[in-house]
C-alpha cells in the first residue's frame, strides 16, 4: 500500500476524550481501510491477469523530504527535551497535535503557506487570543525549523513568515494602586501564613510567581549584611532567562516574608506546600492567591500584577533603568547593557528601600 500514500504515516483525529468511543471508532475505520485496501489488491492483480497495456506514468510534482510533523515533534523532544521539565514536552506535543488537527499530518515537503494561514485561522476560530496564536506558532515554528537544518532540507517552513493580526482589546495587567498595596500588606501580617508570606514577599521584591515558589531556604540569607534572596535554577524549576538569576536585597514586607517562612519552614524549601514531588507548581499557587486577592484587591489586580507595580514604584523615583532591570530580571535592552557583573547589592538594596517605604 505505500505507493498508494504520500507519507509514511496518516494521523487522524476521532474527535472524542472517551477511550471506549475511541476503539469502536478506531475499529471501524479500520474495517473500512481494510475493505479499501482489499479493492486496490484485487484492482492490481486484475490488471497483472488481464496484461493491460503499460500506461506512461504521470509525472508528480512532489518535493518530498522523507519527515512529517510527528518525525519533527519526536526529533525536537529527541535534541532539546532531555534536560526540560514535563511541561516543556506537553507543550510541544499539544502543539503539533493542534496542527495536524487543522491541515493533517503530512511530509515537510508538502506544506505551503497556504497551510500555516489555514492553521491560524483555526486558531483564531477558537476564540483564542492573538498572543495565544502567536506562541502556539512560535512552538510549531520552533519544531519544524530544527528538522530542516539538522537534516539539511530545502523544504520552506509553512509556520515562518504567517501574516498575525493586530491584538484588539488585549488584556493589559492592572498595577496595584498604593492604597490598595498597603491595605494587601496589612492583611498579609494579619493572616501571618505561608499564603500571605508568598504574597509579601513578592510585593516588595517583584520576583515572579514561579521564582518565588521555587525558592529554597537557603537562597534567603537573612544575616548578611544587607539580607538577601538569591534567585537561581534548582531541580524543581528553571528560570525564565538567563537575566533571571540574580540577588534581590530584602527590605519591607519581603524581608518580613521571608524571616517568617524561614522560621517556619519544615523543609529545604522555603514554601514547601508549592514544591511537592520535585516540582515548584506555581500554577496551583497563582489559582490559590488570586482566589484570595480577588475579594481584597481591585478588579484586574492579580498576583502578577505585583510586577508591573514594582517597575512603577522604581520609575516614580527615577531609578535608572539598567537598575530596574537588574532587580526585576527583564533582559538587557542593548549589548553594552549586559557588560559587566551589574550594580552591587548596596545599590540595589538604597533604591528598593527608597521605593518601598513610600507604602510604609
Amino acid at each position: 500500500m505505500r505507493g498508494q500514500y504520500k507519507s509514511k504515516r496518516i494521523v487522524v483525529s476521532l474527535r472524542t476524550h472517551s477511550k471506549r468511543a475511541a476503539l469502536r471508532g478506531s475499529q471501524q475505520v479500520s474495517i473500512q481501510l481494510e475493505n479499501h485496501w482489499s479493492a486496490i489488491r484485487v484492482q492490481e492483480i486484475t490488471n497483472s491477469i488481464i496484461k493491460q497495456t503499460k500506461k506512461p506514468q504521470l509525472s508528480v510534482d512532489f518535493n518530498g523530504c522523507g519527515f512529517d510533523l510527528l518525525d519533527a515533534r519526536d526529533n525536537y523532544l529527541k535534541l532539546k527535551g532531555h534536560d526540560k521539565s514535563s511541561i516543556f514536552q506537553r507543550i510541544a506535543e499539544r502543539n503539533i497535535e493542534y496542527a495536524i488537527d487543522v491541515i493533517g499530518n503530512k511530509d515537510l515537503g508538502e506544506y505551503t503557506t497556504t497551510d500555516g494561514a489555514s492553521f491560524r485561522d483555526a486558531l483564531l476560530a477558537r476564540s483564542l487570543t492573538v498572543s495565544s496564536v502567536k506562541r502556539i506558532f512560535s512552538s510549531v515554528r520552533s519544531i519544524v525549523n530544527l528538522t530542516l537544518k539538522e537534516h539539511g532540507l530545502r523544504a520552506t517552513n509553512p509556520f515562518a513568515g504567517t501574516y498575525m493580526p493586530e491584538e484588539v482589546n488585549a488584556k493589559k495587567r492592572t498595577p496595584f494602586p498604593e492604597d490598595s498595596l498597603i491595605k494587601i500588606q496589612k492583611l498579609c501580617r494579619r493572616h501571618d501564613d505561608d499564603l500571605r508570606w508568598l504574597v509579601s514577599l513578592i510585593s516588595d521584591t517583584g520576583m515572579r510567581l514561579g521564582e518565588a515558589c521555587g525558592l529554597k531556604v537557603a537562597d534567603i540569607e537573612l544575616d548578611a549584611e544587607i539580607p538577601c534572596v538569591h534567585i537561581r535554577p534548582n531541580e524543581t524549576r528553571r528560570l525564565k532567562t538567563t537575566s533571571s538569576e540574580r540577588t534581590i536585597p530584602l527590605v519591607g514586607e519581603a524581608l518580613w516574608a521571608a524571616s517568617q517562612a524561614v522560621k517556619h519552614s519544615t523543609s529545604e524549601f522555603l514554601f514547601p506546600r508549592y514544591t511537592k514531588l520535585g516540582k515548584a507548581n506555581s500554577n496551583s499557587a497563582s489559582a490559590a492567591l488570586n482566589k484570595w486577592l480577588r475579594t481584597h484587591a481591585p478588579k484586574g489586580c492579580v498576583i502578577h500584577s505585583f510586577r508591573h507595580s514594582m517597575r512603577d514604584r522604581l520609575r516614580a523615583i527615577e531609578c535608572a533603568k539598567d537598575i530596574v532591570d537588574q532587580i526585576g530580571g527583564w533582559a538587557a535592552g542593548s549589548i553594552g547593557e549586559s557588560y559587566g557583573d551589574g550594580y552591587p547589592i548596596a545599590v540595589l538594596n538604597k533604591w528598593l528601600e527608597l521605593a518601598t517605604s513610600q507604602s510604609r
